[in-house]
């Protein structure tokens, strides 16, 4: 039977085999196929290629262009691998005697070209006034070299000419100033540009606006009054437009900084548009700190002229400081009713007859001084009047309000908000409101809980609202967001008050409340995260393995007690303190303060955990963050030396540097740092400079050396380089601290400091400018006493201005800030008036004291 099957398969299967369809009946089922799919059925699409000659056979068609895409792939393959067929298609090439086609002559209207022409003239004439407003090139002077302190070049590729006094300066030139030298320029628009030491600039122009472009250095512009367009200044990174204000510009490593002394100035960067006014600055780079708006015009030729006004300022917040500050608060009932999302909290003590007395302070010195009369007109829309009006507003309102107000910030993404929140201590609130600030359309709206309920959010945001309750009033221009807060007033307590966060602001409550201000940082930086570039991601990662992204709260306050200012900062981290965040060590006794005298005017000390640990964390964030560039191995084996075993890890964790002597002509500072092996530290230091001197070789003659001396059986050392012999570091080592200063004698002074035990730190006025808490050491302090150093250095100046500076200087009272370290945490506190008049004002001396004015060389 299997075998009947067997053969039945095998005939089915032959039968099959011999059943070949016939030729016409294949062709007119590959055109009915090829019609259904939109193909070509023609041969030379459907025929095979099995060999050269069959490519051969395709050669017309594909040189007439008229050969299927995928049947062209295929003969162009072959072209590519066959040499033999490629000189076949070659050789078989001939050349197209036919006459071409002629194509039949369009019918042009004449209006048509009318119209064309028309058009053609519109636009050309068009982009000639768009082409002089914009972007033609005026002719003439860009600007002229008015004095010249030091030297300044003109630079062109390879050549370099020193300018003098009346030289011009022409579209694309570029100014380089020399170390210790300043230009002054006077522009085509009669603008005035201060050039610092080593800037470089250059110029242009293009239509009506004039362009000074700052690749490095710094600029202090006194930009003049223009009918049209703009003075431009540009650095690498951001463009500011300007017309009659004074401001400077630094452009340098890190980014750019601008401040405005006068008028306003309009500044552009990373896609953000800001608009400066006096006494404000900005930096392009978040890792670029503000600087006291008297260093950036202190080495100004004019310097009297601004130091002067500031010092007026100065004066006037000297007299405000004097004003006696509300007394503090224990306890809040707004804090228990915040919305429980609430991400920030400010606190602040109701400050309307406060601020009526400043006003008074600051309108009486105006009226005296006609230097901050110009300051005032050249650099404010509104009168004094308009200023003094308003403060009498805010002090009417003020009376209706109980001790504090809380601004609060709640929420995240589209529904985040703002509200100023306020008990309401007497009737008649409303109307008042309505009275000073409900002016026409655009002035504040006063609700009561009924109209809010019939009140929805406007498509345009408004000035603002007001939620007048029956104790509570409740300022935001959002409505949900009254609504949310009425509401949550209301219902009474939230939960925040005894959330993690609100218990940091409670603390503070506890100690006394003056200013308080708070923010849980973590998830305010958590809420950002969304919708952010890769660029954005990357910069967070980097600053996460810093160890700094965990930090979660900040709370700092302010309170005076008894006249005496009282300042804490507390930075609550979300688990223990991680690489830079760690590097501030537990409270211990500073010992590198006992080389200071108690007549020193700076003295900052620090206490670190072990830098071999610190230079570790350095390494792992460079790995993490893979943005550096740097190899430590390949840097370990330039430097001759291990930074980490042979340089960190004989450090100790106590470091100080202090200004403890005269200030000029060379400052007297010193270094102190803790060394645990001063012999492996010293042989460092020695392959560390022999290093450098390899690497050097050729450099313009520098040769660093380390020389030796011994003085009553104490080594000395000096470091000096043969380029720049006026230059040199002294250091030595003693009772496991090495001691760096400019010169020996200020070596041997804080050895016999060290000795006699008569230092700053057991100094009873340094002692009793401590703050009064339970620490009985610190991690970190930071001491001022500027006053004796400023009052010689006040000799150089004249007239009102001088008057002003020693009158401040010989009120300047000491400052101490002390910081300690936690395991979770970093707090800091200072029982003095800090930013005074001393910080603000020691730079300005200082770099004025390198310019004597009988050095400028004028025209």
């Amino acid at each position: 039977m299997m075998q009947d099957e067997r053969s039945l398969l095998d005939r089915a299967t032959r039968a099959l085999q011999a059943d070949v369809p016939a030729e016409d009946a294949v062709r007119s089922a590959a055109a009915k196929a090829a019609g259904n799919l939109g193909l070509d059925n023609g041969y030379e699409a459907i025929a095979a290629i099995r060999s050269c000659e069959d490519v051969r056979k395709l050669f017309p068609t594909y040189r007439a262009g008229t050969l299927p895409e995928t049947r062209a792939l295929l003969v162009r393959t072959h072209l590519h691998e066959c040499g033999l067929c490629l000189r076949r298609f070659h050789e078989s090439s001939t050349l197209d005697w036919a006459a071409p086609r002629v194509a039949t002559a369009q019918h042009v209207n004449p209006r048509v070209w009318g119209w064309a022409f028309a058009s053609a003239l519109v636009v050309l004439v068009s982009a000639f006034f768009v082409y002089r407003t914009y972007w033609q090139v005026p002719p003439g002077v860009r600007a002229e070299v008015q004095s010249i302190d030091g030297s300044a070049y003109l630079v062109s590729g390879n050549d370099n000419r020193q300018l003098s006094p009346g030289a011009t300066l022409n579209e694309g030139d570029e100014l380089r100033t020399s170390g210790a030298s300043h230009a002054v320029l006077r522009m085509a628009d009669g603008s005035r540009v201060e050039v610092a030491e080593r800037s470089t600039l250059g110029f242009g122009a293009r239509g009506g606006n004039a362009t000074v472009s700052l690749d490095q250095g710094a600029l202090i512009v006194q930009a003049a009054q223009r009918k049209s367009g703009h003075l431009y200044v540009k650095t690498r990174d951001c463009r500011l437009a300007v017309t009659g204000t004074v401001f400077s510009v630094n452009s340098g490593i890190k980014g750019s900084r601008v401040a405005v002394l006068r008028g306003s100035v309009d500044v552009a960067h990373g896609g953000l548009h800001s608009v400066l006014h006096p006494g404000e600055q900005i930096a392009t780079s978040d890792t670029l700190a503000p600087e006291p708006l008297a260093e950036q015009f202190a080495w100004s030729s004019d310097r009297q002229e601004y130091i002067g006004i500031m010092a007026q300022l100065a004066n006037v917040e000297h007299r405000i400081a004097q004003i006696p500050f509300p007394q503090s608060r224990y306890s809040s009932d707004l804090l228990s009713r915040v919305p429980s999302d609430t991400l920030f909290y400010l606190a602040i003590p109701n400050l309307g007859d406060y601020f009526s007395q400043a006003n008074t302070i600051f309108q009486d010195q105006l009226s005296q001084s006609p230097e901050l009369q110009q300051w005032w007109a050249r650099g404010h829309k509104q009168s004094p009047a308009d200023l003094n009006a308003l403060v009498n507003k805010i002090h009417d309102v003020s009376q209706y309000l109980g001790d504090e107000v809380v601004v609060v910030a709640s929420g995240e993404g589209d529904h985040r908000g703002v509200a100023a929140l306020a008990d309401v201590q007497r009737s008649g609130l409303a109307a008042e409101l309505r009275q000073q600030f409900s002016n026409g359309g655009d002035g504040l709206v006063v609700l009561d809980e009924a109209a809010l309920a019939n009140t929805t959010a406007p498509a345009t945001a408004r000035a603002g609202y007001a939620l007048v309750r029956d104790h509570e009033v409740v300022f935001s221009n959002s409505i949900p967001t009254i609504k949310q807060i009425d509401a949550q007033l209301n219902a009474g307590a939230s939960g925040f008050a005894a959330g993690d966060f609100g218990r940091q602001i409670s603390a503070a409550y506890d100690r006394g409340a003056g200013i308080i201000l708070a923010a849980n940082l973590r998830v305010i930086m958590q809420n950002n995260r969304m919708g952010r570039s890769l660029q954005a991601v990357a910069k967070e990662r980097a600053f996460e393995s810093t160890g700094l992204g965990g930090l979660q709260y900040i709370v700092a306050e302010h309170r005076e007690a008894n006249g005496a200012p009282e300042n804490h900062l507390n930075l609550q981290f979300s688990g223990t303190r991680q690489r830079v965040a760690s590097w501030l060590a537990s409270p211990a006794p500073i010992g590198s303060l006992d080389f200071v005298s108690p007549n020193a005017s700076i003295a900052v000390a620090a206490l670190s955990k072990d830098p071999a640990a610190i230079a570790d964390d350095i390494m792992a964030m460079a790995s993490d963050s893979g943005r550096t560039k740097i190899n430590f191995s390949e840097l370990d084996a330039k430097l001759g030396i291990s930074l980490r075993d042979d340089l960190m890890a004989n450090l100790g964790g106590d470091f100080l540097i202090a200004l403890d002597g005269p200030a000029l002509p060379t400052p007297a500072w010193k270094a102190v740092i803790e060394v645990n092996n001063p012999d492996r530290l010293e042989n460092t230091l020695e392959r560390l400079v022999q290093a450098i001197n390899s690497q050097m070789q050729g450099h313009q003659g520098h040769n660093i050396s380390i020389e030796a001396s011994t003085v009553d059986a104490q080594r000395y050392y000096q470091i000096h380089d043969a380029a720049t012999p006026a230059a040199q570091v002294n250091y030595t080592f003693f009772n496991g601290f090495m001691i760096v200063a400019p010169q020996r004698a200020l070596l041997m002074d804080a050895i016999r400091i060290q000795t006699s035990g008569n230092s700053l730190a057991r100094s009873s006025s340094f002692r009793a400018l401590l703050p009064h808490d339970q620490n009985e050491n610190y991690s970190a302090i930071a001491y001022q006493n500027l006053s004796p150093v400023l009052t010689p250095l006040l000799s150089q100046f004249s007239g009102e201005s001088a008057d002003a500076l020693r009158k401040l200087a010989a009120d300047a009272r000491p400052t101490v800030i002390c910081a300690w370290g936690k395991d979770n945490g970093i707090q800091a506190a200072s029982d003095s008036r800090l930013f005074g008049f001393d910080f603000l004002t020691l730079g300005a001396v200082l770099k004025s004291g390198n310019h004597p004015a009988g050095q400028i060389v004028s025209r």
